[in-house]
């Protein structure tokens, strides 16, 4: 009987230490992270850093809260001191940079010395830069790149599917510099490394007006709600809103409580409806679109159009991406098209990237937004979308947005049919559009454009 009860006290206490523990797990605070970027090179401004802007993006999604960014050189002593007080301080400590074979990568003697650890050369890094990366000299000074702390450990993620693996020792994690090896890495490894069962409760509102005329008001909220962050950014590239506000907290109701204020007190005059997933429910925000629509019978006819066109052989489409209002207007007539029939194949595009209104970001958002496969073209427009047809000698009708005539004259491109590039037959479903038919649509949907 002792030993039955004894068994069911253990296995009590284990069951309470159990919700203890997933308890305090569910109501601490967001872990925090911070970064430490390392290089000369950023310093002096040779190479931008957008590594720390693609870690944050990532740690937020995980619940993750970055604290801090610190820049600093290519020194020992500097990088040791960084790690060991980031160590202390944040839950999380993440570096980029100096890990590579030249004598101011020192980005591991650092870590060493932060943990009063030594260096040792690993036999599985060894035989990753010997066989893997095709180092045959044993005198390569590529074998710097596997001289790490002994007590650090390799990661390579739940599949093995890095070549060179991210090092961590203690709560520090050290990637690459270079942004297309960091990316790469800190990708595969963040969800498995720093995910989290916490989000941030985050909403936004936009304003027809500028700071000075809310200020006060953000003054008077963020001392009501304490545990509620309030963020204000002026914009100055946008035809709908001048300023739009961020309010964020650990608490949904919280954060709605607190937008429910804010609005009350600003005012409806000065808010503006802003939608950035114009594709989500795409057809009902249409038809909503088409029943306040005096003349709807030009967007139906659109519609009608690229509905035939990637009816039958989808696959024989490809867009032409200026970066302009009416070529995003084109690609989303025809992402409804697909919506609407049903089709899987994603939208094909080209894309020019000398063409001053394709800001890097916009491509972004445009192929995340419709789930494009896109395709650069480079300097000789003409030419690039002639080795594209090589390539793929499916495609047979180019869609554009602007003049057919005056297309051809943007890619340099003269013969005496302006109706074609090469193989490829040019289309303009906007073609009987007016400025005022554009400039409808463009604001109903609010499709994003300076």
């Amino acid at each position: 009987m002792f030993h039955i009860r004894q068994h069911t006290l253990r296995n009590s206490t284990k069951s309470y230490q159990y919700l203890l523990r997933s308890w305090i797990h569910d109501n601490i605070e967001h872990p925090s992270a911070g970064l430490i970027i390392i290089g000369n090179e950023i310093l002096k401004a040779r190479v931008k850093d957008t590594n720390s802007h693609y870690a944050c993006d990532l740690l937020y999604k995980c619940g993750v809260k970055v604290q801090k960014i610190s820049v600093i050189s290519d020194d020992v002593e500097e990088i040791k001191k960084e790690i060991k007080k980031f160590s202390k301080n944040y839950t999380h400590v993440i570096t980029s940079g100096g890990i590579g074979p030249t004598h101011d990568d020192v980005t591991y003697e650092g870590l060493a010395k932060a943990f009063d650890d030594s260096l040792h050369y690993h036999s599985r890094l060894v035989e990753i830069i010997k066989d893997k990366f095709d180092v045959k000299n044993p005198t390569s000074p590529n074998y710097k790149m596997a001289y790490i702390p002994t007590k650090a450990s390799l990661i390579f993620g739940k599949e093995d599917n890095l070549r060179y693996p991210c090092i961590t020792l203690e709560n520090v994690y050290i990637f690459p510099g270079s942004p297309i090896f960091f990316e790469k890495s800190f990708g595969i490894l963040c969800k498995q490394l720093f995910l989290t069962n916490k989000s941030f409760a985050k909403d936004e509102i936009y304003l027809n007006a500028k700071e000075e005329l809310f200020a006060n008001t953000l003054t008077i909220l963020s001392n009501k709600f304490p545990n509620v962050s309030f963020g204000s950014y002026p914009v100055s590239n946008n035809s709908y809103y001048k300023a739009f506000i961020t309010i964020e907290s650990d608490n949904i109701e919280e954060t709605e409580k607190a937008k429910q204020q804010l609005c009350n007190l600003i005012g409806s005059d000065l808010l503006v409806k802003n939608d950035n997933n114009p594709h989500i429910d795409s057809l009902t925000k249409y038809k909503n679109f088409l029943q306040k629509c005096e003349e709807s019978y030009i967007y139906e006819e659109t519609l009608e159009c690229l509905m035939k066109f990637y009816h039958h052989q989808p696959e024989k489409i490809v867009i032409y991406f200026d970066g302009s209002i009416e070529s995003q207007i084109v690609i989303y007539f025809a992402y409804l098209a697909n919506t609407i029939l049903g089709v899987d194949n994603k939208l094909q595009i080209i894309c020019a990237k000398l063409s001053p209104q394709n800001d890097k970001q916009l491509i972004e958002d445009i192929v995340k937004r419709y789930n494009l496969n896109i395709y650069m073209l480079e300097s000789d427009l003409s030419n690039d979308i002639k080795k594209l047809s090589t390539v793929k000698p499916q495609l047979e009708i180019l869609l554009v947005g602007t003049e057919e005539k005056k297309l051809c004259e943007t890619l340099g491109y003269h013969s005496k049919n302006d109706e074609a590039i090469g193989q490829l037959k040019i289309s303009n479903p906007l073609h009987r559009w007016t400025q005022e038919d554009t400039r409808v649509f463009a604001r109903f949907l609010l499709l994003p454009f300076t």
